[in-house]
């Protein structure tokens, strides 16, 4: 989904800040990117339209820098 926008929201679990509450424009190979800071369970939703996705990332040492599971429903 290259040069798609997307409504992004990334909320702290541990003290509900939210770190990213923007729109976003995927880039030519269909991602995205947001930084986050570390040590952290962060429950990351992503809406275009009627399609949502949502799920945690946790950004702890063991952590995955690139998350390409989330899918649009």
């Amino acid at each position: 989904m290259a040069k798609q926008t997307f409504s992004v929201k990334a909320v702290d679990q541990d003290n509900k800040n939210v770190l990213v509450d923007e729109t976003m424009t995927t880039l030519q190979n269909g991602f995205f990117e947001i930084w986050l800071p570390r040590n952290r369970r962060i429950m990351v939703s992503i809406r275009q339209g009627d399609l949502a996705a949502k799920g945690e990332i946790e950004t702890f040492p063991d952590g995955k820098t690139c998350v390409t599971t989330f899918q649009l429903k």
